[in-house]
């Protein structure tokens, strides 16, 4: 039953989340948001745990950043920018040009694009699919656990969590990439 609890709270935020896109709510806000949480995820990655950007794999985020939000943004131009900075100033920096730049463009998208829910929701429930089969295997093998003299369900708590966190960050990644790449003359020849 305690490892029910972990579902029921996971449960509850996911279809509350959907149920705000399928009542029509809008969710523009939020796709600013996963835009913003998606860029600043790959700079990190691309950082490498170092402060100084003149160590960072700037031709890897770039290539990286294009396969999910087509940037128009010029990278011997950011390079210049953040030169002098580090650390949390130049992620932040990075993050917000680029930022700037995927904001205009998905306003300009926006209208031509027309309904971004049914992407979310798209998006969502297969995630979400996704994840309660994995819990389901999790759960299936965490007594197992047991065996290493460690709590199954503090474990089966931990691991559910950080795959909740990691569906998270997949469904926001996975919205814009789709929302990016949408093809727009298609969108447009079925609404006519």
């Amino acid at each position: 039953l305690k490892y029910d609890d972990v579902m029921n709270k996971q449960r509850t935020v996911i279809y509350s989340e959907r149920q705000a896109v399928l009542k029509g709510e809008d969710i523009h806000k939020d796709i600013l948001r996963f835009i913003s949480d998606t860029v600043e995820s790959y700079i990190k990655g691309a950082n490498k745990g170092s402060e100084k950007p003149k160590d960072w794999d700037w031709e890897g985020l770039f290539k990286a950043l294009n396969t999910v939000i087509p940037t128009k943004v010029d990278e011997d131009e950011v390079r210049k920018i953040v030169g002098g900075l580090k650390g949390a100033k130049a992620v932040e920096a990075v993050r917000d040009l680029i930022v700037e730049d995927a904001r205009q463009q998905y306003g300009e998208m926006e209208e031509t694009i027309g309904e971004t829910g049914r992407v979310v929701l798209a998006v969502l429930d297969r995630k979400w699919r996704e994840h309660l089969y994995e819990m389901d295997y999790l759960k299936d093998g965490i007594g197992l656990r047991g065996m290493g003299q460690r709590d199954p369900l503090v474990e089966y708590q931990r691991e559910g969590y950080q795959m909740y966190n990691s569906m998270i960050e997949a469904i926001k990644e996975e919205t814009i990439q789709l929302l990016f790449h949408v093809d727009i003359e298609r969108v447009a020849m079925t609404e006519d």
